[in-house]
């Protein structure tokens, strides 16, 4: 079965939560026998090293131009259509043009769009099997947005940005054959506004042998926070966390640090550093676990986000005492007071760090039965069960529109 699987970037090297789950995806793909053709801008540091390996999985690697955004364009576009401003900031005439020729000249049974974004590039008079490969719902990452922007124009925009965005995403989950999405809380909101949508869950996962509890050494009173920090979701989350929680600890325990790990840190989350010692960002690095391994405690204050975080997924596989706020850990089957502590307020979240600090049995038990819900349910060779029956789906389509 050949397939035209249209990416934002390369998935190699697999090092963020949004790369991670498009490569292993492919991998399961390519497992089961189906033929790849990836298309993709080129966002990999090390590009040779990305198009060998990926071409362990892939037929044929296509990569195009990214598109030179224009935010001002994009915005007044907006403003004057129904079109979302995110989707008009990544509408490609050139990821257009290289979709129509690769379906024009090769003969693909379906083609699997990486995220609501790159579902325009689809040509609406195209009959094959179209699926959509979710990893969260846009529009209520931007309604979560608004709900925490103080700037009235700004929030007013993010408004108006989120109803757009529900009314193009409804539309794209009704076009597409099926839609694949990570949670069943995201499988859920589809649903009941696609009526015509058929969602399949696919979950993100984690290599359990890569991120293992080796014999790390604990740090004492050392927080940790991983991802991506330039993206807002991240921002806003540790902006939150320093401002409003991490006082609160400190004051118990004069000793803690804070440790801020992932690529692109803001100059306001840089600036956090420059206030406060006890506060270090690291910026990109190789491999986390070290840092995951050591931290006595791991945070996920997140307040804007959807899909489910695969940094909580990495440290419950490392056998990590969490705090997370219920938004943090959405759609991932954990327990409160079982899996991790799901705090939301900030006096809350700041008493629960502090008692892991505290505690050394509780921090064990969480790190303990994290582990064990990982090795039940979120090992990465475990999540694609139904992943056989999308095949068999794609291919009757296939059959039935050829």
């Amino acid at each position: 079965m050949r397939t035209l699987f249209i990416a934002r970037d390369l998935p190699y090297p697999a090092d963020n939560g949004y790369r991670k789950r498009n490569f292993y995806f492919l991998k399961a793909l390519s497992e089961r026998g189906v033929g790849i053709t990836l298309l993709c801008e080129d966002a990999a540091p090390d590009k040779k090293n990305a198009l060998d390996y990926l071409k362990t999985l892939c037929e044929e690697v296509i990569i195009i131009e990214p598109k030179k955004q224009n935010k001002l364009s994009a915005l007044l576009f907006s403003l004057f259509s129904s079109l979302p401003f995110s989707v008009a900031l990544r509408n490609s005439k050139m990821a257009k043009k290289q979709v129509n020729k690769c379906l024009r000249d090769k003969n693909f049974d379906a083609v699997i769009c990486d995220a609501i974004f790159r579902s325009m590039n689809v040509p609406l008079q195209y009959r094959g099997f179209k699926m959509l490969y979710e990893h969260n719902i846009e529009s209520i990452i931007v309604k979560r947005y608004a709900q925490q922007e103080k700037n009235i124009l700004k929030k007013l925009l993010a408004l108006l940005e989120s109803k757009k965005l529900e009314k193009f995403e409804t539309k794209t989950w009704n076009r597409f054959n099926c839609t694949a999405t990570c949670s069943a809380t995201d499988k859920e909101i589809i649903e009941n506004r696609a009526r015509d949508a058929k969602v399949y869950i696919i979950p993100n996962g984690v290599d359990s042998g890569y991120f293992s509890p080796d014999s790390y050494g604990l740090q004492r009173n050392s927080i940790v926070y991983t991802g991506q920090i330039g993206w807002h979701p991240n921002e806003d989350a540790l902006l939150y966390f320093v401002r409003t929680i991490y006082p609160i600890i400190k004051k118990e325990e004069p000793t803690t640090s804070l440790w801020i790990v992932g690529n692109n840190p803001t100059s306001k989350i840089r600036m956090l550093a420059r206030n406060d010692s006890s506060i270090i960002i690291t910026g990109y690095v190789d491999d986390v676990r070290p840092y995951i391994g050591e931290a006595h405690v791991y945070v996920v204050p997140l307040r804007i986000g959807s899909g489910t975080r695969l940094k909580i997924l990495e440290a419950l596989s490392m056998k990590k005492a969490i705090v997370s706020t219920s938004v943090g850990c959405e759609g991932i089957e954990v327990e409160n007071n079982k899996h991790l502590l799901i705090r939301d307020g900030s006096v809350d979240f700041a008493n629960a760090v502090l008692e892991i600090m505290k505690n050394d049995e509780l921090r064990i038990r969480l790190g303990k039965n994290g582990h064990r819900l990982i090795e039940e349910k979120y090992e990465w060779n475990t999540v694609f069960g139904n992943l056989d029956e999308m095949i068999e789906t794609m291919k009757t389509t296939t059959k039935t529109n050829g």
